[in-house]
């Protein structure tokens, strides 16, 4: 069993292509705490299905939630140039410090923005693609189901390059 950080982007497209409910248990999940307010609705089958995210995952054990404190959340500000810090939503800067502090977590997200911050915090090597977390979990998308280019792990490769640059870069510049 691997310890897993989703963010909302993850949780909210797993549900829908109907693959959450096995990951979970198959490995112990965990979300900011800011993740779980995110996570309120899904589309499946042209139909907008809601979700007490919390009710239905967090109280049940299912998934756990994970919180970063004010100051762990101003260093990871700190670390981030300030176009890398407005490209970047609440969820994300959360999951991003709980990643920085929990060094057993693995990191799955398809923002761009989120994946282009890792080679500034460090953490590029405990982050993965959506594509990638099914892969190794041995899971596959049910019939109808196309894999969404987002969750790819060349889209995820080509974003983490694009941050490797700016953070390459950004180093230049001091």
């Amino acid at each position: 069993m691997k310890l897993w950080l989703l963010d909302a982007d993850v949780v909210i497209k797993f549900l829908e292509i109907d693959v959450f409910d096995k990951l979970a248990g198959l490995h112990e999940l965990h979300v900011s705490s800011t993740v779980i307010d995110e996570v309120k609705y899904y589309h499946r089958d042209g139909k907008k299905i809601p979700v007490n995210f919390r009710k239905q995952y967090i109280d049940t054990g299912l998934v756990i939630e994970s919180t970063a404190s004010i100051d762990e959340i101003k260093d990871i500000l700190q670390l981030l140039p300030s176009l890398k810090r407005e490209a970047i939503h609440a969820g994300e800067i959360e999951s991003l410090a709980i990643l920085v502090r929990e060094k057993t977590l693995t990191f799955c997200t398809f923002d761009a923005a989120a994946i282009r911050t890792l080679p500034f915090l460090s953490v590029t090597e405990r982050a993965i693609s959506a594509e990638r977390l099914l892969t190794s979990s041995g899971l596959t998308l049910s019939s109808g189901n196309k894999l969404d280019v987002r969750l790819s792990e060349a889209y995820f490769r080509s974003n983490v390059d694009e941050g490797k640059k700016d953070f390459i870069y950004s180093i230049g510049k001091k």
